[in-house]
Parts: C-alpha cells; sequence; structure tokens
C-alpha cells in the first residue's frame, strides 16, 4: 500500500491540490523510499497537459494490476488533481519504474550506501568517483549515471574525489544545495539536524546554488568553502515556521598540524573542530562514537571548543575537553549527560 500512496501524494502534488501535510507525508515517505525519488523529478518536470482521462483510467488499471492492492477511486468533483495523475500513471504504465519487489531489475532504481553511527565507509562510484562517507550519512545515485550528468544525492557529510568528464558533469544534491563540477575533490556536510551545510573545496572548483534561489551561484576555488546558515522563524499568521537561509565564502580552517585539514579530517578518523560551540561538537562526538550527548547546563552548549582527537575513545575525549571547559558527566549507557 506504500506504493499505492506515494503515487497518489505524487499526483496531488502534481494537481497542486496537496495539504501541507500531504506534501509533508510524502516527503517523509520519499526518505523511507528513495528509489521513488527519480519518478518524483520525472513528475515535477513533465508536460502540463494532464486533461486525458482515459489516460488516467487505464493507468490506475495497471497500477492496480502491479500493486496486487486496491486502488482508491476518487471523486470527480477532485477532477484537478486526478488528471494530473496522468503524469504518475504514464509514466508507471509505460514501465519507466518498477513498483514492487516481484520485480528484480527496477528499471531506474537508485543505488543507495549507508554508513552507521560510529563508522566511516570509503566507495568507489562506477564511473571512478571516490567517495568517503560520514557516520549517519548516505548518498544515492543511479549506478549507471545515465542521462547527460552524473548525479548524487547527500544526506550527511560526505566528501568527493570526483573522476574527470569534461562530457558529463558531476552534480552533488543535498537538502538546500546543489553542487556541480567536473574533476576536484570537496567536502559537503547537510544533516538534516544540524542548522548549517558547508562545501569545501580541497583541488579544483565547484559551483554551487542554492536550491530555493538558483539565481544565488557562488564558485569556489581551491581552500575556500560556503557556509549556509539555516534559521527557522515563526511564520506569520501560523502555527508552522519557515526556513531562512544565509550563505558566506571563507577560508578553510587552520590548524595547528598543517598536515591536519580540519574539514576532511574525518576522512582520517579523526575529529576535528576549531572554534566550534560545545553544541556543535556535540553533535560530532554523537555521530563519531554512536552516543546521545544531553546537556543538563543549556549555558554549556555555547562554550567555544578547538581540538584534534584521533584514538580517544568517548571517555578520553571528555577527559581532554574538561581539561580546558569545566563541566562534570556521567554515562548510562550510551546516554551522556553534561553539567557544571
Amino acid at each position: 500500500m506504500k506504493a499505492a500512496r506515494i503515487l497518489e501524494l505524487m499526483a496531488r502534488k502534481a494537481g497542486r491540490a496537496a495539504s501541507r501535510e500531504e506534501l509533508e507525508e510524502l516527503e517523509q515517505l520519499l526518505e523511507e523510499n528513495p528509489d521513488y525519488r527519480f519518478m518524483e523529478t520525472v513528475i515535477d518536470t513533465a508536460g502540463n497537459d494532464t486533461s486525458d482521462a482515459a489516460v488516467v483510467a487505464a493507468g490506475w488499471d495497471k497500477i492496480a494490476q502491479s500493486l496486487d492492492t486496491p486502488v482508491v477511486s476518487i471523486p470527480s468533483r477532485r477532477r484537478y488533481w486526478w488528471a494530473a495523475a496522468a503524469v504518475v500513471l504514464a509514466a508507471a504504465g509505460a514501465g519507466i519504474w518498477k513498483l514492487t519487489g516481484k520485480h528484480n531489475t527496477p528499471a531506474l532504481a537508485l543505488q543507495q550506501i549507508s554508513a552507521p553511527l560510529g563508522s566511516t565507509i570509503k566507495a568507489l562510484l562506477p564511473d571512478g568517483t571516490e567517495v568517503w562517507i560520514n557516520a549517519g550519512s548516505k548518498i544515492s545515485y543511479d549506478p549507471r549515471f545515465a542521462g547527460t550528468t552524473r548525479d548524487v544525492t547527500v544526506a550527511g557529510e560526505v566528501f568527493f574525489d570526483v573522476a574527470k568528464d569534461d562530457n558529463k558533469p558531476f552534480i552533488v544534491h543535498s537538502e538546500n544545495l546543489a553542487i556541480q563540477v567536473l574533476g576536484t575533490s570537496f567536502n559537503v556536510r547537510a544533516y538534516g539536524d544540524d542548522q548549517k551545510a558547508e562545501v569545501a573545496v580541497i583541488s579544483g572548483r565547484v559551483q554551487v546554488m542554492m536550491c530555493n534561489s538558483p539565481e544565488k551561484k557562488v564558485v569556489l576555488l581551491p581552500r575556500e568553502k560556503l557556509v549556509l546558515s539555516l534559521d527557522k522563524v515563526a511564520a506569520p499568521k501560523q502555527n508552522d515556521s519557515i526556513q531562512h537561509a544565509t550563505f558566506k565564502v571563507q577560508e578553510l580552517a587552520d590548524s595547528k598540524d598543517p598536515a591536519v585539514v580540519m574539514e576532511t579530517a574525518w576522512c582520517d578518523h579523526k575529529l576535528a573542530f576549531m572554534n566550534e560551540t560545545f553544541a556543535e561538537v556535540a553533535r560530532k562526538m554523537e555521530r563519531q562514537f554512536n552516543v546521545n550527548i544531553v546537556f543538563e547546563d543549556e549555558a554549556l552548549k555555547h562554550e567555544v571548543l578547538s581540538g584534534v582527537f584521533e584514538k580517544e575513545d568517548i571517555n578520553k575525549a571528555l577527559q581532554l575537553l574538561q581539561m580546558t571547559t569545566g563541566f562534570h558527566y556521567r554515562i548510562v549507557e550510551r546516554q551522556i549527560y553534561l553539567s557544571r
């Protein structure tokens, strides 16, 4: 039934009839079922002629057969979004997408690589691009890199050493950014629960575009990084919030050890931070050590810290932090409590 629900929500979105709650539900389902992301792209970029009701009816019949589940009929008074479903159904009926597990080889199934908390993964993409995936992060991509571009979607932190191909640009997508390169090495940090995202260039150059403001494009050169700050503010006359984004370009952080690049130290299994708040460092420690950190003293979150950990376990790391910042901690299983 998940597949049917995803298709229904996509159709409502295409027909501009989806409520805010339905859009949030669709986004959640797509997070859980990333193989449907490509279909969403096809639908979003499809033509506007969705008025053929015969296509709709035939499409739903085909989907009902392939899903082996009942498909709920839609009242005729909601014809506008229901007609928009033709875009979804035509794609499914034409065999662009295989919807259920009984099809062993999805036509455009995305490959996904995830790094669990407490570990990092190095992988080689089909084009020869090397990737390092940090703890709690994942990437997804078309394993054939079909089309005119090589597209990779990132959630979390990933370092790319991109194989050069002048005829097929490499594009990295995150929730708020799109990064285009031909051949270079750079780091992307875009965890969904962080208040900022970063793109740091080690070699070559990249062009970064803000997803919500495509006219805002920034070219980054070696040892430059873009920092995107995300702030949620109350929406007027609503109980919801809206997200404002601001960005700045700066040089990579200086390290006392010239051999350590702070933004990419994690690729060498180091936990590095320079003039970051304790709250930001705690998020890195949670991912690195697979723990949960609770601040019992809110003021501790704003303490500014710098350091590099390599072989230290969580106890040793906390003890070293205590040498520069006064706090106490206690560990209960994988829960760490910090206090004054």
